[in-house]
């Protein structure tokens, strides 16, 4: 059973790529093994039957920029606006759905990565547990779909000096840039343990990785990471020469819960056993300016608008005033 369930986190994270490369040319596994594609800085476009849409969705496809495209506002859900930087809207289509989930999902100066609250498959194929199976230890966990959240849960162990569970993606086909962000804020529910959150600047499986530990309380608890304050870490022990973490880079994210904090100290908060991490959502935060609305038109056309005031809202009246910097 132990070696099954190394052999699934081996092959989910295609630890050895050469080893998935015979297995696709033989045969040997069922696994398709899913190239998630996981982009940043999105822009979302609602376009409609006019002559101002066709115009604008041919020249954003010139520039080749990063689209995500709705026909059917009254179908969309809340995890459509994750990774979305600038929201485009024209005054012909019916934007009454689409500025409700804008005005109760997104919030100025923050940028949804990950919405637990309508989880999707993507979640399934993206987000993976590794367990300390890895150095031979027999803790044990899952990412379950709860109501509005996941659930990170399990039973940790120290048998066979083991004492960690986690949940992790995969390494994102291209790097996140989150350099115009201050940070990650996680919504969570813990069980009064100390967890952490880890993330890299690098695409290696076991290379170093940049750690902040938080505390939860049992309570729905806001957690802000700033990038300034993760710690570079190599297999819990600090490594004070390295260089602080490039948010221009970032490779992947993981949860965890460990027996040790770093440097062979102990998680003051540990108990080998059962535990539950409840998570709602994961956002990047402090960019001016995001998520930027974009109203295409007249001015005028849009004086009725039920958006949320703090929004930065922007007119441009043809394409090629089209303006998506982020402050």
């Amino acid at each position: 059973m132990e070696i099954k369930r190394l052999w699934e986190t081996i092959n989910y994270f295609e630890i050895f790529p050469w080893l998935n490369c015979l297995q696709n040319i033989f045969s040997f596994s069922q696994n398709n093994h899913f190239k998630p594609n996981i982009t940043m800085n999105l822009i979302l476009i609602n376009p409609s039957q006019s002559e101002l849409s066709s115009h604008t969705l041919n020249y954003l496809n010139q520039q080749k920029t990063n689209l995500k495209i709705i026909n059917n506002t009254e179908q969309i859900e809340a995890s459509t606006l994750e990774r979305i930087t600038n929201i485009i809207c024209f005054p012909d289509n019916d934007n009454k759905r689409l500025f409700e989930l804008i005005n109760n999902t997104l919030k100025p100066e923050e940028t949804l990565l990950f919405d637990f609250h309508n989880p999707t498959q993507e979640i399934k194929n993206l987000w993976g547990t590794v367990d300390d199976i890895v150095m031979g230890g027999v803790s044990q966990s899952s990412l379950k779909i709860g109501n509005q959240k996941v659930i990170f849960s399990g039973m940790v162990s120290t048998a066979n000096n083991g004492g960690f569970a986690s949940v992790r993606t995969k390494n994102f086909p291209q790097p996140w840039d989150l350099s115009n962000y201050q940070g990650i804020r996680l919504k969570v529910r813990g069980d009064g343990k100390r967890y952490k959150f880890i993330t890299r600047c690098e695409g290696k499986w076991d290379g170093l990785s940049y750690c902040h530990s938080f505390d939860t309380d049992g309570n729905d608890n806001v957690i802000d990471i700033k990038f300034t304050d993760l710690i570079p870490v190599f297999r819990a022990k600090t490594v004070p020469e390295a260089d602080k973490f490039d948010s221009s880079q970032m490779y992947s994210m993981q949860l965890m819960l460990s027996k040790f904090e770093y440097d062979g100290d102990y998680n003051p908060t540990f108990e080998a056993g059962s535990f539950a991490l409840e998570i709602e959502s994961i956002t990047a935060y402090g960019a001016e300016n995001v998520p930027q609305i974009i109203l295409m038109g007249n001015p005028s056309q849009w004086q009725d608008i039920s958006l949320n005031g703090s929004f930065l809202r922007t007119y441009a009246e043809v394409p090629e005033d089209l303006n998506f910097g982020i402050a």
